[in-house]
């Protein structure tokens, strides 16, 4: 499918990413214009004026792409919204399914293998058809660990103690043990001498989410 002259502006943090997407949307006619943060994206917003924002969710330091599309959708309400991310979903980054501007589309970056299946999605987001939310896959990383898992793994992911983990949940340590417990049995860590669950569990996010930015 082409791109009909469509505009694009990528919101990239990484150039190499950031130079690949453009020349893949380019070889399908799309126009495109790239930033690499959100100061950045909101100059190219004025300038370019897209027809849709690819917005990656971590954009490095400052505001990430999460706060650019809350700024599109209530500045710019014509923009469509795209997310192309390395998240498996919404709570591998730490954030709620509210924090999602209604009607974003959500991709996550190792499915987009060929220029088809984005450029898909992106006309799809634009033509307002049917949602684009990789996101929401039942077969997604992650998928078979609750909300309070995911946010304790990535806590863990990001080097606490789970004394520190209990102070940020504002729970027992006792609470966590049992909720990371839960945790490993859910990803399928069996009981070893030879494999320690926690670095295996550590392992297993960082290979769905990589490494979690970690809180102040």
């Amino acid at each position: 499918m082409l791109g009909r002259s469509r505009r694009v502006l990528i919101v990239e943090d990484e150039p190499l990413v950031s130079a690949l997407l453009e020349q893949t949307l380019q070889s399908v006619n799309f126009v495109t214009s790239r930033a690499h943060n959100a100061v950045e994206a909101r100059r190219q917003i004025a300038l370019f004026d897209p027809d849709i924002a690819l917005l990656d969710i971590d954009l490095g330091h400052g505001a990430n792409g999460i706060d650019v599309a809350h700024i599109l959708n209530s500045k710019h309400p014509d923009i469509a919204i795209l997310f192309l991310t390395k998240f498996p979903d919404l709570r591998s980054a730490g954030l709620r399914m509210e924090d999602l501007p209604a009607g974003s589309g959500f991709l996550r970056k190792e499915l987009v293998g060929n220029t088809e299946y984005l450029t898909n999605a992106i006309e799809n987001v634009l033509g307002e058809r049917p949602e684009i939310r990789d996101d929401l896959k039942p077969d997604r990383p992650l998928s078979a660990l609750t909300k309070n898992q995911v946010e304790a793994l990535r806590l863990l992911a990001s080097g606490y103690t789970n004394a520190e983990i209990a102070k940020r949940r504002q729970t027992s340590v006792s609470s966590v043990e049992q909720l990371l417990n839960a945790t490993f049995k859910n990803l399928g860590i069996q009981t070893s001498d030879d494999i320690n669950p926690r670095i295996e569990a550590v392992r297993i996010f960082i290979g769905a989410a990589g490494i979690p930015n970690r809180d102040e």
